[in-house]
């Protein structure tokens, strides 16, 4: 099973004004953040970092513990860990095997990204009931959490194909892993692993 925890970003005080709030930060992770250029994302980043803080003892585990490797992907000696944040939100899956989670704020759809979709991926865009946005932002979070998992960048993005029901296929062969979502407001969560994954918001 895979646990997912979300948490909005917004209300949190800018760390470049207020780092003293963040005493339970990790040092490295509070420097990553005051090098971001913007307050939103700076907000964000600290929140992802917050999640870590306040989750990771409810599995016997720090955020002191996690490191990253060379893509920037957090690792943890006991857990599988992946990390989203955007929006105003950020976000954390927690497993025993492989995961990797994504976020993004429903908006319009991003034409250019949608190239990147193959056809039948295409296909499930443009004919989904519940409107063209929301199953873009489907799509496109499933295949940036199963990436996050594989550790694989975008150039990797048509060679995964992610269906309605969020069943994963590379080269035509289902895999063994799979994606949930989870719609918070205006935002929609994607996390991939094996299992069920369940979702809790938390407020930091």
């Amino acid at each position: 099973m895979i646990s997912c925890f979300y948490a909005k970003t917004a209300l949190l005080p800018d760390p470049a004004r207020e780092s003293a709030f963040y005493r339970e930060l990790p040092k490295e992770r509070l420097k990553r953040a005051l090098r971001l250029p913007s307050p939103e994302k700076r907000k964000e980043s600290v929140g992802a970092g917050l999640l870590m803080a306040r989750i990771l003892p409810r599995f016997g585990a720090s955020a002191e513990e996690v490191f990253c490797d060379e893509r920037g992907k957090p690792l943890h000696p006991r857990l599988s860990l992946s990390l989203a944040h955007g929006g105003g939100m950020a976000v954390l899956a927690v497993g025993k095997s492989a995961v990797g989670c994504d976020v993004e704020r429903i908006s319009a759809v991003r034409e250019g990204v949608l190239t990147r979709f193959t056809e039948r991926e295409r296909a499930f865009v443009e004919g989904y009931k519940d409107g063209r946005a929301r199953a873009f932002f489907r799509i496109w979070t499933g295949k940036e959490s199963y990436l996050k998992l594989t550790g694989e960048g975008v150039a990797h993005m048509k060679e995964a194909e992610i269906d309605g029901e969020g069943r994963v296929l590379r080269k035509g062969e289902v895999q063994p892993c799979g994606v949930r979502w989870k719609e918070a407001g205006e935002h929609i969560i994607a996390v991939c692993g094996e299992g069920e994954a369940v979702f809790e918001e938390i407020f930091l």
